[in-house]
């Protein structure tokens, strides 16, 4: 469906308005319009028919690129990691083999919980030992205590000291001497 202008007057109903306004503008084009000849013809026909399959085109190729990236980014997660180790998976390993490693591991462990113990006993016998020594030495000090208590009550009350006697020399004379 077209919608047309209706004519300014009638003067100009049969006259190309494009090509007159060309050659006044543009004398070196020798004539020729660059326009398409009159208003009936349009540059951009409205085809909507066509530009619905235009977009419609568009969007599934649009959608189409999104999935293939989306398909190459997981087949990159799932794949990644396998892909970087490329060493084969280790084979299985049997229970036997399994005891047979573990037995020296095993007789390691019982060796240190026997040095375990040992340090447990070597040092609650430390402790017994401090215990004793510093009974001892409470012991010996409550004796030196007692025994110096003992002494001091034994000795005879201590006299005032007597005042000493101090030599004073004779006072010098003044005069000198005589000759």
């Amino acid at each position: 469906m077209r919608i047309e202008s209706p004519p300014l007057n009638d003067e100009y109903t049969h006259r190309d308005v494009d090509t007159d306004l060309d050659e006044d503008r543009a004398p070196w084009l020798g004539g020729t319009s660059r326009r398409a000849s009159g208003f009936k013809s349009d540059r951009f026909p409205s085809g909507g028919l066509q530009n619905s399959r235009r977009i419609t085109r568009t969007l599934a190729l649009f959608s189409v690129a999104v999935l293939i990236g989306v398909c190459a980014t997981l087949t990159w997660q799932m794949v990644g990691p396998w892909a970087a180790s490329a060493s084969p998976p280790a084979p299985a390993v049997t229970s036997a083999e399994v005891q047979e490693q573990l037995k020296p591991v095993a007789l390691d462990l019982a060796i240190v919980k026997r040095s375990v113990e040992q340090l447990a006993t070597n040092q609650d016998q430390l402790v017994r030992k401090q215990d004793q020594v510093a009974q001892a030495i409470a012991t010996l000090q409550a004796a030196e205590q007692n025994i110096s208590q003992q002494i001091l009550a034994l000795a005879p009350p201590a006299a005032p000291p007597a005042p000493r006697a101090t030599h004073v020399p004779p006072p010098k004379s003044l005069k000198p001497p005589a000759q």
